[in-house]
């Protein structure tokens, strides 16, 4: 049987830079035509797409050196605009730092509920919070959670927050204190807040430019693309694919937990039950082209927590990069909501309603094409089991020498900057002596 020191399961951001940074004996195996994973591009009639809103927000010095490297000169500095829209008008994001504009009833809500919560915060040391559904309201109070962040999050998710903890936050929700909110009710907040403030993308090409990037500097002897593994055994140190067979010293894995796990013939029964208790939203999306020049007006993406839209956000990345669509024109990616499934015409219905209630377009003949995709995975559902069965997961392959990585396959919540961090990792634990 063929061995290979290395063999890499997925050439996406993590597993293009497992390769790019172990640079000894690997073979990486991709199931797809071409490398990138949820970093590739489509092109619709001249409408560059990807996989929704795909933006580089860039912190390790590691990471931005080896981008600049990649497409020197090639990014494109972009500083976000970014908005919610409910109760009929627009308000910046975050909306919990951001009430200025809001009818006065709403507004007066979240404004005593989020002094209520500061109040009863700063009064008394309670217990951490069960789930993302008290999180919510101990930090921003009962109107600010009612308005925004339990809607939406409940259409993002498809379930209720109280079946999420709140281990994911700390990060991505941005957290203002009662004297930034106040500031932000009367139309004075200065600061753009969150780890999006600004994002980085590629000049020309939509993201997959930087997949590409990365998959030009590798051997491609050593990538074999339109493999797909069909077994794995930990115990004997194989995968098999079309029939052939072959052994490996180590593996990194980048396929999403639950598929790893259904691949591994040996796999415990333990690992198997904790499988079964991950989940997952699906990612479910609408690439829309319009005739128009600059929809959202002029926003990059818009937060839509309403229930009346079957859709959570719209973005329009030729906002961002007007190349990704033809001259005049402009595109949309439309994120569908997980808590109500709705017809493709109902959708389509919804949208055009919705951007004529916001100016962006005239009439429905300006929709050229809503173009509906569907990935299995999306958001992880940090639920209470999920941190003990990914541990049982993950501890179980490391111990047989199999590392899963990247967003899907450590389970997670992060960016392409992590991914690509997580190939990084992977391969300086591989060179370390055992």
């Amino acid at each position: 049987m063929e061995r290979k020191d290395l063999i890499i399961l997925g050439a996406g951001l993590s597993g293009l830079s497992t390769a790019l940074h172990h640079g000894g004996d690997y073979l990486v195996l991709e199931r797809e035509e071409r490398p990138g994973g949820l970093t590739r591009t489509e092109d619709i009639d001249g409408f560059l797409f990807n996989h929704t809103g795909h933006w580089l927000h860039l912190r390790d010095p590691r990471i931005q050196a080896l981008v600049e490297d990649l497409l020197p000169g090639g990014m494109v500095t972009v500083e976000r605009r970014a908005a919610i829209y409910s109760n009929g008008v627009f308000t910046l994001y975050p909306f919990q730092a951001n009430l200025h504009g809001l009818p006065r009833d709403v507004l007066r809500e979240c404004l005593q509920g989020a002094v209520a919560a500061a109040v009863q915060r700063a009064s008394r040391k309670d217990a951490a919070p069960r789930n993302f559904l008290e999180y919510t309201h101990r930090h921003f109070g009962d109107g600010i959670a009612r308005h925004f962040i339990v809607p939406y999050n409940t259409k993002l998710w498809g379930v209720s927050p109280a079946e999420v903890t709140a281990e994911w936050t700390q990060r991505f929700v941005p957290i203002p204190d009662v004297a930034q909110i106040i500031d932000g009710a009367l139309g004075m907040s200065r600061e753009a807040m969150g780890y999006n403030a600004s994002f980085l993308y590629p000049a020309q090409g939509g993201i997959e430019t930087l997949a590409r990037a990365m998959y030009g500097r590798l051997d491609a002897a050593r990538v074999r693309m339109n493999t797909r593994p069909d077994q794995l055994s930990t115990e004997g140190r194989w995968v098999s694919f079309g029939g052939d067979r072959l052994a490996y010293g180590a593996l990194v894995s980048t396929l999403a937990l639950p598929d790893l796990v259904e691949l591994t013939i040996d796999a415990p029964d333990a690992v198997r039950e904790a499988s079964l208790k991950l989940r997952c939203s699906p990612l479910r999306y609408v690439n829309v082209a319009l005739d128009v020049p600059a929809p959202l007006n002029g926003n990059h993406w818009i937060y839509v927590p309403e229930a009346r839209y079957p859709f959570y956000r719209v973005g329009s990345a030729s906002n961002a990069i007007p190349g990704l669509a033809p001259p005049g024109q402009s595109s949309l990616y439309v994120e569908l909501a997980n808590d109500h499934v709705a017809s493709q015409a109902e959708v389509v219905a919804s949208l055009a309603s919705f951007l004529k209630e916001i100016g962006s377009i005239e009439h429905e003949r300006q929709i050229r094409f809503a173009a509906f995709r569907e990935h299995p995975w999306g958001y992880v559902i940090f639920d209470r089991h999920c941190a003990e069965a990914r541990a049982t997961i993950l501890d179980y392959f490391a111990s047989r020498g199999v590392l899963s990585i990247g967003r899907y396959g450590g389970w997670t919540y992060n960016s392409m900057e992590d991914a690509i961090l997580d190939g990084l990792r992977a391969a300086e634990s591989l060179a370390r002596p055992a």
